[in-house]
């Protein structure tokens, strides 16, 4: 889209979130979640990426996953609005259109999915009527939404899900790009939410006071916070390089850049939260505090689709064999947040 546009398109975006943003945990309810989702619903983002020639590109959808992660927000933009219909475009003959408004389907750890997988979870599923799942062979089926599903983040939906029929094939360029495209959008809503959380804690120490003084003036506190803020810097560069790749470099690149970015943000969206949490100290253990939904939200976003443990093997291989996509499915390596200890039950966490 012109450049004018797309920044109508973002302060729509921006407008929405603060007027949909939870202030505390108290305010996650069920009906404001299904009020938030239908106004994302009305504003029509799930067209930017739906059609052959799409409206928005990588770069301009990542700048919005972006932007959503700023604010703690419980809609699924990620799940229905911009992953969901890129594998319908994917595919390309349109055997995944149902009229019904599907979400990704992961593997139970939140990892992408392996060959012909007999367990799944709807991940980001607020709003949605099923899933899709894109198997290691590049295999799109359909599944159905279960329960809901344990999660340690308060404002994802996920669901169980259960395999059903198979409605297309992706070829291999085209499940380099949707592996690729996967790791860049929940990247940069990892790099939103750690950004506007690092701002949170700076605004916090130019106000909060010690000794007679902010404790921002005191040169521990502003090394720390610069530290984050840096962290952040690395996060987005990375990330924001590995979407261009998307729009402009062959698939096989663009899948090697979107592991790095992924990678990258990891470790340094959890180091810069962790930075945050400090400077806030124990008002950010609170329950009322927001701190613990982007703490939440960052911990838990770092272990979707691949955790750096899972990706630096395979980024140490020769160049010709980071064009695989199968490789991001390598053996597990123990992860820098272990996916069992987050994905408890909300009322254990609290």
């Amino acid at each position: 889209m012109e450049s004018e546009e797309f920044l109508l398109v973002r302060d729509l975006l921006r407008s929405f979130a603060t007027r949909y943003r939870m202030d505390s945990a108290d305010e996650v309810k069920p009906a404001a979640r299904t009020a938030a989702q239908q106004a994302l619903d009305e504003l029509g983002l799930a067209e930017l990426r739906a059609t052959a020639l799409p409206v928005a590109t990588v770069q301009e959808c990542a700048l919005l996953a972006e932007e959503h992660g700023r604010q703690p927000l419980t809609t699924s933009l990620l799940g229905t609005v911009l992953l969901a219909p890129e594998v319908t475009r994917l595919l390309g003959d349109g055997s995944a259109a149902t009229g019904a408004v599907p979400t990704v389907a992961l593997a139970p750890d939140l990892r992408f999915p392996g060959p012909t997988p007999s367990r799944l979870v709807a991940w980001d599923c607020e709003g949605a009527d099923g899933a899709l799942c894109v198997d290691a062979e590049g295999t799109v089926s359909q599944a159905e939404l279960g329960p809901p599903a344990p999660t340690a983040d308060l404002l994802r939906s996920v669901r169980t899900a259960y395999p059903g029929p198979v409605v297309g094939r992706l070829n291999p360029q085209a499940h380099q790009q949707w592996q690729a495209y996967a790791l860049v959008i929940v990247a940069s809503e990892l790099v939103g939410a750690a950004g506007a959380f690092v701002e949170l804690s700076v605004d916090y120490a130019r106000e909060r006071r010690q000794y007679g003084r902010p404790i921002g003036s005191f040169q521990a506190v502003q090394h720390l916070l610069a530290d984050a803020t840096t962290l952040v810097e690395a996060a987005a560069s990375a990330t924001r390089y590995a979407a261009w790749c998307l729009d402009h470099e062959p698939p096989g690149r663009a899948l090697t850049a979107a592991r790095v970015a992924k990678a990258e943000v990891d470790v340094s969206a959890v180091e810069a939260v962790y930075a945050g949490m400090q400077v806030f100290g124990g008002i950010a253990q609170t329950w009322e505090h927001v701190a613990h939904l982007y703490l939440r939200k960052v911990l838990l976003g770092a272990t979707v689709l691949a955790t750096t443990s899972d990706l630096l093997p395979v980024l140490a291989e020769p160049e010709a064999a980071l064009a695989d996509p199968k490789a991001a499915l390598v053996e597990p390596k123990p992860a820098l947040v272990e996916p069992k200890a987050t994905l408890v039950e909300p009322e254990a966490a609290r």
